[in-house]
């Protein structure tokens, strides 16, 4: 998955308010993506995942003038990365803004996982510029990763949203098989888990059983935690859950949500996610294909 690399890269979020030095990656966004160098850029097309094959990101050294205002972001091994708060900086030679979605199968992976973590953070502090009760303007706070309210007092910390991927399965003997859904509105939508967003005062396992019945029409038993995930393409933490169908097995489909879904055996699962590093959704699928349920015993 896109947090799953080498331990020389381990990820170390703990604030502190270093200054960049020349060698120091320091990120900026704009409303196209992300300031990087990549060899191959393909499809504009998120779901179709093929993009840069080799991808660099901007050292402070790199840049032609020194952003204005740049906070610390974390380590990945010994790199320290940063992120520039200005709205506009002078671009590198060879970088441009490409989108964080085309980057998914770009390496180096833990470059790939600074991108789209980068991005998250970059969003909300673009979205917290201003006290959200007060509207005077925030400020970083000097020694933690939150926004305060010079006026107020109003303390905003990064916004993360949980939701959950479920793997439907029905396992009878030989006769495994799981449920694979397409979203609605996406040319190119790859066959995916269903999946959700947990609402206010919900359980983990009551956002499964409830995405489930809303989106296929199923009732599920045996909930069982796989493992979690952050996805900050969309400001998730991901948690996987395997289940299995409880009663009938006939799926009604939400059409304002999914294009289709149906039922697969393992040997008819497609192909597509074989590839896929960078999702917990197709690390689940792949897994259920080679191993059916030994796949969480």
């Amino acid at each position: 998955m896109i947090q799953e690399f080498g331990a020389e890269y381990a990820y170390d979020n703990h604030f502190e308010p270093h200054e960049p030095a020349e060698g120091d990656y320091v990120l900026h966004y704009s409303p196209a993506g992300c300031l990087a160098r990549v060899t191959h850029v393909g499809r504009a097309d998120a779901d179709a995942g093929d993009s840069g094959e080799v991808m660099e990101l901007p050292r402070l050294a790199d840049y032609p003038r020194r952003p204005g205002s740049v906070t610390y972001l974390f380590c990945l091994g010994e790199e320290r990365f940063f992120l520039a708060l200005d709205e506009r900086v002078l671009v590198p030679a060879g970088f441009a803004y490409e989108s964080v979605n085309w980057l998914r199968r770009a390496e180096p992976q833990h470059l790939l996982f600074a991108a789209a973590t980068g991005s998250q953070l970059d969003r909300w502090y673009r979205a917290n510029r201003f006290c959200g009760r007060c509207g005077a303007q925030m400020e970083l706070a000097p020694r933690s990763r939150e926004v305060v309210c010079p006026e107020c007092a109003s303390i905003v910390y990064p916004k993360i949203c949980p939701g959950v991927i479920c793997a439907v399965t029905s396992c009878q003997g030989d006769d495994e098989k799981i449920v694979l859904t397409r979203y609605a509105g996406r040319t190119t939508a790859l066959w995916a888990l269903v999946a959700g967003f947990t609402e206010i005062g919900e359980p983990l396992e009551d956002t499964v059983r409830r995405e489930v019945m809303e989106e296929v029409g199923l009732s599920v038993k045996n909930l069982r935690f796989y493992k979690s995930q952050p996805w900050s393409f969309t400001d998730t933490l991901l948690v996987g859950f395997w289940c299995e169908v409880d009663g009938d097995p006939t799926i009604a489909v939400d059409h304002s949500e999914l294009k289709e879904a149906r039922w697969f055996s393992r040997s008819e699962i497609p192909l597509e996610r074989t590839g896929d590093r960078a999702s917990l959704t197709g690390e689940m699928i792949e897994r259920f294909r080679l191993m059916g349920r030994a796949a969480w015993e």
